[in-house]
């Protein structure tokens, strides 16, 4: 009997570890601080997905692309992770500012302070903010985008590859050059990770 249950524990552990590397780990927008010190030197960038409750290309974003496999384990090789409600209507500390949402009790629209400074005020929903580890802005990107799409602007976005190509080369290459390493690489990261 202890043995059976044993192997079942097993079995739950691992289906539960490898359906987590299937999924985008996303992190509260308070936590993200803690990780980067954490991880100090090897601190990566961090992707925060601005979207909001009404938004349908955000929810077609969810469940098109962010539920994507690859797309998820692509992401979570790369960045910290963080879905921010734009309209959220709770004080945040970030960067050691704090950011209030100026009408809280406001209509649909009432966008939080703290989203205006990641989009550089260019309110469109979904938009991707993108930060280095020092919590500088890199890049924002609007839009919804299928997972095939997406999946190049996530790989280039990491930081790795920017300095060598432009987006339109690295864009070239990606599937015959730089998609099979990286996959191998992360895949064997994951197995280490067991």
């Amino acid at each position: 009997m202890k043995r059976i249950v044993l192997i079942a524990f097993m079995m739950i552990l691992f289906i539960g570890t490898s359906n987590a590397q299937n999924q985008i780990n996303w992190l509260k927008i308070t936590d993200v601080e803690n990780q980067i010190k954490a991880d100090g030197k090897d601190a990566k960038r961090v992707f925060i997905d601005c979207y909001t409750d009404w938004c349908g290309w955000c929810k077609r974003m969810d469940k098109d692309t962010f539920s994507d496999t690859t797309i998820a384990k692509l992401m979570n090789h790369f960045f910290y992770n963080v879905k921010y409600d734009a309209e959220s209507k709770e004080e945040v500390t970030f960067g050691g500012k704090t950011y209030v949402n100026p009408t809280p009790n406001g209509r649909r629209g009432a966008t939080h302070d703290l989203a205006r400074m990641l989009l550089g005020n260019r309110l469109s929903y979904p938009s991707y903010s993108i930060l280095n580890s020092d919590l500088t802005i890199a890049t924002v990107i609007p839009g919804y985008y299928p997972a095939k799409d997406f999946e190049p602007m996530v790989v280039f976005l990491g930081g790795k590859y920017e300095s060598k190509y432009s987006f339109d080369e690295f864009r070239k290459i990606y599937e015959t050059q730089i998609k099979p390493d990286l996959m191998k690489e992360i895949d064997k990261k994951a197995k280490t990770k067991k």
